[in-house]
């Protein structure tokens, strides 16, 4: 349906004038008369009753302008989103803590993004789990991309790309080495490495501790190999993710925490006023590829 026609029939429901409705829209009377009648005819209904020289609706008449209202304000507000994305370059920023290990694939997605989308050019950031945060919430970055637990973060919005059971990784003389699972209870008094601060990036585990009055030290590593330094050589206990064949390795084991209780999320973040339409497509984007990856196939995501 030809939305022009919908605006000119919404002119004249207001000026009830085709006089003085087709010198608002800058066109000749004849003109806006055939638009009427081609809208009409379209639709298979007469939308004017014209009793003694009075222009007024017909009963499906307002039917159509309930109609034609919303779809208007639809397709202007599509224009002004299409306005806003042409010439828009996404500054992105990337946790540190995600590579290279935890998402080794993540740079290669991302280029493959700006292949897929050329009007949609990235400019990437790579900051610490707090500071991208912090940038987003300034609105230095549009958007940012690392893992958390459930956001409870005033003025963010997440998007879930992947999620993971949480769990812990240790040295393999840890005394945690003996076990198949670990309770909070178990964390009690050990030095913990975790990636943001936990009142913001874990609240539902740091709430869960204080309830249960465990007391641990949580020390916030911007670096994945800083953090497996300390996990091996100063019996540190890393805060992250359940994955599979962890016997097999020769220096860390992982286990699941609390009964896979909690989920570890890779997020998408943004202000909750940002423009989400380039971001959903680079949502949906990496939500396609990581659904599909070799080794995210070999987890056992969280429901």
């Amino acid at each position: 349906m030809d939305i022009l026609k919908l605006k000119a029939f919404l002119v004249c429901c207001e000026e009830m004038n085709y006089t003085k409705a087709s010198v608002r829209l800058f066109i000749s009377r004849q003109a806006l008369s055939q638009m009427i009648r081609s809208l009409e005819t379209e639709l298979g209904t007469t939308l004017f009753s014209n009793f003694r020289n009075r222009l007024s609706l017909t009963a499906s008449g307002e039917t159509v302008r309930n109609y034609a209202e919303e779809l208007t304000h639809t397709y202007e507000s599509m224009l002004m989103e299409i306005g806003s994305v042409q010439g828009m370059t996404l500054r992105l920023g990337i946790s540190s803590s995600l590579l290279p290990f935890f998402t080794p694939e993540l740079p290669s997605y991302l280029e493959e993004f700006e292949t897929a989308h050329p009007e949609l050019p990235l400019e990437l950031l790579s900051l610490t789990t707090d500071q991208t945060i912090e940038k987003v919430l300034s609105g230095e970055l549009n958007a940012a991309i690392l893992v958390m637990m459930d956001c409870d973060i005033p003025g963010i919005a997440a998007d879930t790309i992947f999620r993971f059971p949480l769990g812990v990784t240790f040295a393999g003389t840890h005394r945690f080495s003996q076990k198949e699972q670990i309770s909070i209870e178990d964390l009690s008094g050990e030095k913990c490495i975790v990636w943001g601060s936990p009142e913001l990036i874990m609240r539902p585990l740091y709430d869960a501790l204080q309830k249960a009055g465990v007391q641990i030290s949580m020390e916030v590593i911007p670096s994945a190999k800083t953090a497996f330094y300390l996990m091996e050589n100063e019996n540190r206990v890393m805060i992250e993710y359940t994955y599979p064949n962890t016997r097999q390795l020769q220096v860390e084991q992982n286990c699941p925490l609390a009964g896979n209780a909690f989920s570890w999320n890779l997020a998408l973040i943004r202000k909750t006023q940002e423009n989400a339409l380039p971001l959903t497509l680079l949502k949906n984007f990496l939500v396609a590829k990581y659904e599909y990856n070799t080794i995210c196939r070999n987890f056992i995501p969280v429901s």
